[in-house]
């Protein structure tokens, strides 16, 4: 790791330089750029690197680099994350227990490694509880930034922080809304309204002076657009308010009175720049919202991060493997328990029954949609095979990778390597040619033949769509009940191709759009 930071210190030093600049109780001038940028994350939801089922790939800390890179060329940079960082989401399964604890410990190490200066937690990042959060604040060199805690001693942190360049004086508060938690932890923190005016008080004896144009109070909140709304209200003298929980997709700040409230898309996918001209009132603050697109890695080369991600696959997908190895010990008992429950009918069952519709299925991304894990060393993650399969952890299906694929004898020990091979011209799955897809899905069925495959749930299959009992409506089926099953099919879709996924499908990442229509029709097959 000291190898990693080294080179990763040097080509961000222009990012980063200031760090150790900033001090709560006597914040002493710098020469700095005119320029300061405070961007902001939240809701990254454990997420280290693109997944890799999109078609253009958002996020990652490698992208994040070049991105805070190409800012640090004429901007001074202050980073700050808005909590439901560490896991996606507030309850974590015992069965991958270590590698989500993995991840989210080592995605802290990672935003060290970027820049991340402040960070305040959300309710997900208590999902291995308080003692977890306690080994980060202790080990990271970014600083918790909470100023509602009940009891100053439960973490280290920080209640507000002041940063003075030049002109200007900028005021973090960090506050939790214990509302957003649904279980214990919302003990742990006081209701913003009630700290509030106090906290403002302090951070007047600090320095603040609200009637001056060069300074910012900037309240860093982990409660939701509602509940941020309500305190803009309360105290209009707040400059911003960067918001997280809620994941309101705000292109432009969202403005009550004279205060703005922003927020950004969840996963890293997108980050917050509120520009601030250090020199200038702060009525001259902008704010703009980036996308962090895949090209951005190559701001820096080579990209210390890269090897970082490569090193953090490596490490998930051992742990995903043991994981998967201590599931597969209760295997026995789950097949025994479910020993009458019929299994899927996979696709191989339709071939001939459906030729019309299995031709066509066959040149659809969904037919190798597995695929696309294996190319980027995710196949392993239970977390995305889900949606690249059929059944998995329903009696009908299975429960792990090792039995996703079941043999009538001995498994070939290089099946998944053949099936590697087979994909290998296929770059990416999702807007490859239809007969470039169908070319490796034959190959694959070839392969299961030879390989005396008994089932195979892997990809995107008939099933994954339709319901058994009523594969496709018949020319007699009533069209309320067709219309029915066109929802059903839809609202499946719709759960893998979350606004995350297919953000083009959505608008303001809420409400699904006519790009969502198209989508559905190029997958749809020929009516029975």
């Amino acid at each position: 790791m000291k190898k990693l930071m080294l080179p990763l210190l040097l080509v961000l030093a222009s990012c980063s330089y200031y760090i150790a600049k900033v001090d709560q109780a006597s914040p002493a001038k710098a020469a700095v750029e005119q320029k300061l940028s405070l961007i902001f994350s939240h809701n990254i939801s454990g997420e280290t690197h693109p997944c890799g089922c999109r078609n253009f790939p958002l996020g990652g800390l490698p992208q994040v680099a070049g991105l805070f890179a190409n800012i640090s060329k004429d901007s001074e940079l202050l980073y700050v994350d808005t909590g439901d960082t560490f896991f996606p989401s507030s309850v974590v399964p015992v069965s991958m227990k270590d590698s989500l604890t993995f991840a989210a410990t080592n995605l802290a190490v990672g935003l060290e490694q970027v820049g991340l200066k402040y960070f305040v937690p959300g309710d997900q990042d208590f999902a291995m509880g308080v003692e977890f959060l306690q080994g980060i604040a202790n080990t990271r060199k970014f600083d918790f930034l909470i100023a509602n805690l009940k009891d100053p001693a439960l973490l280290k942190h920080k209640k507000f922080v002041v940063i003075e360049r030049n002109k200007s004086k900028i005021f973090l508060v960090g506050l939790v809304d214990p509302e957003v938690f649904n279980g214990p932890h919302a003990n742990y923190f006081e209701k913003p309204s009630v700290v509030l005016p106090g906290i403002i008080d302090e951070v007047i004896k600090a320095g603040y002076d609200k009637s001056n144009d060069y300074h910012r109070l900037v309240v860093l909140s982990h409660a939701g657009i509602d509940p941020d709304t309500v305190m803009a209200k309360q105290f209009p003298f707040i400059d911003w308010i960067i918001g997280a929980h809620s994941q309101s997709f705000l292109r432009y700040s969202k403005d009550e009175g004279n205060v703005k409230m922003v927020q950004t898309l969840s996963k890293n996918h997108y980050m917050g720049d509120i520009k601030i001209d250090v020199n200038s009132k702060k009525q001259t603050d902008t704010y703009e919202l980036l996308e962090v697109r895949d090209e951005l890695e190559r701001n820096i080369s080579p990209n210390p991060m890269r090897s970082f991600i490569d090193d953090h696959k490596t490490k998930m997908n051992d742990l995903q493997i043991k994981e998967q190895a201590r599931m597969g010990m209760s295997q026995t008992l789950h097949e025994t328990t479910n020993a009458n429950v019929k299994k899927f009918e996979t696709a191989q069952n339709y071939m001939v029954s459906h030729k019309k519709q299995a031709e066509f299925w066959q040149g659809t991304p969904h037919a190798i949609a597995y695929t696309t894990l294996i190319k980027v060393n995710e196949a392993n993650n239970l977390s995305c095979i889900g949606c690249h399969s059929l059944g998995l952890n329903d009696p009908r299906g299975y429960t792990t990778q090792k039995n996703m694929v079941a043999f009538k004898g001995k498994a070939p020990a290089n099946y998944w390597a053949d099936v590697k091979k087979l994909a290998a011209p296929i770059k990416v799955v999702r807007g490859a040619p239809a007969a470039d897809i169908k070319k490796v899905s034959v190959a694959w069925f070839a392969l299961d033949k030879k390989s005396n495959v008994k089932s195979n749930f892997a990809n995107v299959q008939c099933l994954s769509c339709h319901n058994a009992d009523e594969l496709h409506p018949t020319i007699d089926t009533p069209k309320l009940a067709q219309k029915d099953v066109q929802f059903n099919i839809k609202n499946k879709c719709l759960s893998c191709h979350t606004p995350d996924q297919s953000p083009e499908w959505y608008d303001s990442g809420i409400k699904v759009n006519a790009k969502f229509e198209e989508s559905y029709k190029k997958v749809s097959c020929p009516k029975f």
